[in-house]
């Protein structure tokens, strides 16, 4: 007589649309990953979670000082403080799941071998902790949008889908990494630099009005940069629509 109770798992492998249902039945452990974390990450320290706001902050002050202040960088009416931080708030959400999701990957192996579940879980947890660290960090932006004088555009009902957006890329980021590491470990010397450096590909500090205009094709076909400029499309009006960001939302 049969058991309907008794699972079987096997080395074939699942369909997408099993491999999704396998992550809903293990939903739980997405909490408890990233309470974890949460933990170990802020745990014997007397600001806490107060180093949400410290970090930015501080990398603010930097680059206001120098691209703002002594380079005057030009941001097209949107006061250079505010310009960067929004550029700088989602890049750090898109690196932090980019760079834990992959060493996380690496460094629960002995995890991954004693229990059962779906590996995207581990990644999936750190967009948990980054999208937290984010909604933190926007307290900066208030301020200084109230100081600045700067309006909100309507078009912020889309930044869910640009949120949506850039946590796809950093998951693609960690899935192809991780699966080129499992034969090459060299990768992972490899992402510490490609995040360091990717930040100056990308319109963080500067608009593209920076960039000769033979050269400005590189941020439209950069998805991270695609994320950045959506998301200030959207929160202040700048710039224009691009097709070519729904074409790189839907090949990631």
């Amino acid at each position: 007589m049969q058991n309907d109770d008794i699972k079987i798992f096997n080395s074939a492998p699942d369909t997408l649309k099993e491999y999704f249902l396998k992550i809903w039945r293990f939903r739980n452990l997405i909490w408890v990953f990233a309470k974890r974390d949460l933990q170990v990450k802020y745990s014997q320290t007397v600001i806490g979670l107060g180093w949400t706001i410290i970090q930015p902050l501080t990398a603010l002050m930097i680059y206001t000082f120098f691209f703002g202040f002594l380079l005057n960088w030009n941001t097209d009416g949107i006061p250079y403080p505010i310009y960067i931080l929004s550029g700088l708030l989602i890049w750090n959400y898109f690196s932090y799941i980019a760079n834990s999701g992959t060493f996380g990957l690496q460094e629960s192996s002995h995890l991954i071998k004693k229990i059962y579940f779906p590996k995207t879980i581990i990644p999936l947890s750190k967009v948990i902790i980054a999208f937290i660290e984010l909604l933190i960090s926007l307290v900066l932006l208030i301020p200084l949008l109230l100081y600045f004088g700067q309006s909100i555009s309507w078009k912020v009902v889309f930044i869910p889908i640009i949120l949506l957006f850039a946590t796809l890329l950093a998951l693609l980021f960690v899935f192809t990494t991780s699966i080129l590491a499992y034969r090459k470990r060299d990768i992972l010397h490899l992402v510490p630099f490609i995040l360091h450096f990717g930040i100056w590909f990308s319109p963080v500090f500067f608009s593209s009005d920076l960039l000769p205009e033979k050269y400005r094709f590189v941020l439209d076909i950069n998805p991270i940069s695609n994320v950045i400029q959506a998301l200030r499309w959207s929160l202040f009006n700048f710039g224009e629509f691009k097709w070519i960001w729904v074409l790189n939302f839907g090949i990631v």
